[in-house]
C-alpha cells in the first residue's frame, strides 16, 4: 500500500513538471510585457477607454433589447444585420489595437 502512494506521489510529480515545462517562456515574457504595458496607461486615458466602452456596450443592448421586442421577421433581420456591423466593427477595431501593441512590444 506504501508502495502505491508513493508511486501516485511520484506520477503526480512528474505530470506537474510535464505541465510547467509545456509553457513557452517567450509567451511568458510576452503576457508580462502587454501586463506591464496596460500597466503604463495613465488613470485619465482609461477612463475615456472605458467610457467609449460604455457607449459600445449600451448600443449593443440597446440592438438585443430592440431585436427581441421586434416581431416583424424582416426588420428583426435588419436590426440583427445592424448589430452584426457593429461587432465587426469592433472586433476590427480590437484586433488593430492588439496587433499595434504587439508590433511595440516586438521592438
Amino acid at each position: 500500500m506504501k508502495i502505491l502512494i508513493k508511486l501516485i506521489a511520484i506520477l503526480a510529480l512528474v505530470s506537474l513538471s510535464q505541465v510547467s515545462l509545456a509553457v513557452d517562456p517567450v509567451e511568458k515574457k510576452s503576457e508580462m510585457k502587454m501586463d506591464h504595458a496596460m500597466g503604463t496607461m495613465d488613470e485619465s486615458k482609461m477612463m475615456e477607454h472605458l467610457k467609449i466602452k460604455q457607449e459600445e456596450i449600451l448600443k449593443m443592448h440597446d440592438l438585443s433589447n430592440k431585436i427581441l421586442a421586434e416581431t416583424d421577421p424582416k426588420q428583426k433581420q435588419v436590426l440583427k444585420d445592424q448589430q452584426l456591423e457593429l461587432i465587426k466593427a469592433e472586433y476590427i477595431q480590437m484586433m488593430n489595437m492588439h496587433h499595434s501593441k504587439m508590433m511595440k512590444m516586438d521592438k
